[in-house]
């Protein structure tokens, strides 16, 4: 297969209308436009965040005095039982499969400080507020507190307030070198306050630095509490099994020739939420215009409104630590020390749905930028609930059975099914919601939000979880369903981001043909019988036609023709001729009325010609 090219400064994709799936009970449904754009490499525009070193800090926690040690001790009973009791977000229907792996544990009373002493002579120290206040030769000052949490994996530190003096730096480590931040808190901290990254230690430490002559009377910060995380969740959270779970570098470009773009576009996701730490998965998305803001999708029951169910939880977005990149370095090796990966601190809530009203989507605007070599994902609008035998690819971030931390990255291929009945479930109903059957990998608790793309990297939806009669073990796909809320019920709800603006005519690529002048758009999905599945590779032949090749250039499988027959019947037709008999999808769209139409071929039947006379009304 052709290698896939992002395109970076034009970005690929035009606006489609109404795809009907041959049979589709709910056609009427379809009237909405099908808007969709391509991926593209996301393109910073801040400076790269600075990478803390030793030689910044002090790292001072060796010898601070027992009142700036503050040990929490063990987990109380009443914690551990808050750390296994059931998710409140879990319940009868689909099992959501966002997993709990920590609890808040509040500082009581807060340790800081408002307003420091300018008097403290140079060269000294003072205990204050919890912590260690130091003024150095320079006039600089330094504070530093130490906090710890027996039985630990790792700890995030909360400051419920900040206020710094300009040019201040705050940072956090653990006793084996780990090291974070700076931060800045020039302008403050939200009202919900400031989570900071992850330390993976059972001991984190907090230095402040001051810059000399600062005015210090507003100087302000309190640590409020830390969230104590554990190597993994509870074992009634754990799946019964993971052997299915395929590491993404064992994926190859035979495989999904988009592997490479795909793992630098999902994230991990910690946050905390409502007394508990959780993790998820999501994936950055790309605009009508551009990746022109860091904007991120995943899960409503990941995290988006309150108990109360209309409430934005913007304490949770605030919360978000998302960790990109997080892989083995060879196919199945050792779990890499996750503290080395980068992260994006904080988001800002935008929009959230919860099922089974709506799709189960959570979109937010992230407070940092991604990494330079990020990418964000295509989308499509159109309906693909019923597009049976569609191949679908995942990538996400379980938590591991073997009670071993969060996994890396792991690859999930799977088949959308038809459902009906009792095989719905009752929160994920079919109206909103994407069934399949896992063909190759799995998913467990922590892929909740995870994109489900098509081979091209276009998002049709995230994973809202498992349907079925063995809903806790990840790796039965005989008696379970995987279901995503559909992107074409979630898009009203963020389009205003997505796509703010009009599209341009067709832009043709490596698995898109342009007929008709650039006005229609033609794609084709291909899956064999052992479930092996790609986009169809397109080559122009004249203004009005051309043909796919799947496995090898030189073996056409598909001609496909696009005609004007206005002046007949006033209608543009689609001509297609097949030389195989696997399953195929061809998606036709119209870029000047937004029209599209879709066409399957079922696995193992002979192509049959198509002779679609009236498949677009003109002009």
């Amino acid at each position: 297969m052709k290698p896939f090219v992002l395109k970076t400064a034009r970005f690929l994709i035009a606006p489609v209308v109404a795809v009907l799936w041959p049979g589709n009970a709910r056609g009427a449904e379809q009237s909405a436009p099908v808007v969709e754009v391509g991926p593209a490499l996301y393109r910073p525009t801040l400076a790269p965040k600075v990478t803390p070193k030793a030689s910044d800090l002090l790292l001072h926690a060796q010898r601070l005095p027992a009142s700036a040690r503050h040990d929490l001790g063990e987990l109380t009973d009443s914690e551990r039982a808050r750390l296994n009791a059931t998710d409140s977000r879990s319940g009868p229907g689909a099992r959501a499969k966002r997993v709990k792996n920590g609890i808040t544990r509040d500082v009581s009373p807060p340790v800081g400080f408002s307003g420091l002493s300018a008097s403290l002579a140079s060269g000294t120290s003072a205990e204050m507020g919890g912590g260690l206040l130091e003024k150095l030769a320079d006039g600089s000052l330094a504070w530093t507190a130490e906090f710890s949490s027996t039985g630990a994996g790792a700890l995030r530190l909360y400051l419920s307030q900040a206020r710094l003096p300009q040019g201040s730096r705050v940072y956090v480590y653990g006793d084996d070198g780990e090291i974070q931040g700076p931060y800045d808190f020039a302008a403050g901290t939200r009202p919900e306050g400031f989570w900071t990254n992850t330390i993976y230690s059972s001991s984190i430490s907090i230095e402040v630095r001051i810059p000399a002559g600062s005015n210090l009377e507003g100087a302000t910060l309190r640590v409020g509490g830390l969230v104590h995380i554990v190597k993994s969740g509870t074992a009634t959270l754990q799946p019964k099994d993971d052997s299915c779970f395929v590491d993404a570098t064992c994926v190859t470009v035979a495989d999904w020739v988009n592997i490479e773009q795909a793992r630098n576009a999902v994230a991990q996701l910690n946050f905390v939420d409502q007394g508990s730490s959780f993790l998820c998965s999501g994936g950055l998305m790309n605009t009508a215009n551009g990746p022109t803001a860091p904007y991120l999708l995943t899960a409503n029951h990941c995290f988006g409104f309150l108990p109360d169910g209309h409430t934005f939880n913007q304490a949770a977005a605030t919360s978000l630590e998302a960790v990109w990149q997080y892989k083995t370095a060879t196919c199945n090796g050792p779990f890499p020390d996750p503290s080395l990966f980068p992260s994006t601190l904080g988001s800002t809530l935008l929009a959230t749905g919860a099922h089974p009203a709506k799709s189960d989507y959570t979109f937010v605007q992230l407070s940092e930028e991604p990494p330079a070599n990020s990418v964000a994902l295509g989308w499509t609008t159109a309906d693909v609930r019923d597009a049976a035998g569609l191949v679908l690819y995942r990538l996400s971030y379980p938590l591991n059975a073997n009670m071993i931390d969060v996994d890396p990255q792991i690859f999930t291929r799977e088949q959308v099914i038809l459902v009906s009945g009792d095989q719905i479930c009752s929160d994920a109903p079919a109206e909103r919601f994407i069934y399949e059957k896992d063909i190759e990998g799995g998913t467990g608790g922590g892929s909740s939000g995870s994109p489900a793309m098509l081979a091209d990297l276009r998002v049709v939806g995230q994973e809202f979880g498992a349907c079925g009669t063995n809903q806790t073990d990840d790796c039965d796909n005989i008696n379970n369903a995987s279901v995503d809320g559909a992107f074409s019920s979630t898009f009203p709800a963020v389009q205003q981001w997505l796509a703010p603006s009009n599209f341009g005519a067709c832009v043709p690529d490596a698995t898109t043909l342009c007929l008709q002048n650039n006005r229609y758009r033609v794609t084709a999905f291909w899956t064999r019988p052992d479930n092996s599945s790609g986009a169809g590779n397109g080559v122009s032949l004249t203004s009005d036609s051309g043909y796919f090749w799947f496995f090898s250039n030189t073996n056409i499988e598909l001609i496909v023709k696009v005609l004007n027959g206005c002046a007949i019947n006033s209608s543009y037709w689609v001509f297609a001729a097949g030389l195989t008999n696997v399953n195929v999808t061809v998606i036709v769209e119209d870029t000047v009325t937004g029209a599209s139409q879709t066409y399957l071929n079922p696995q193992s039947q002979a192509y049959q010609p198509l002779q679609d006379t009236a498949a677009f009304s003109c002009p």
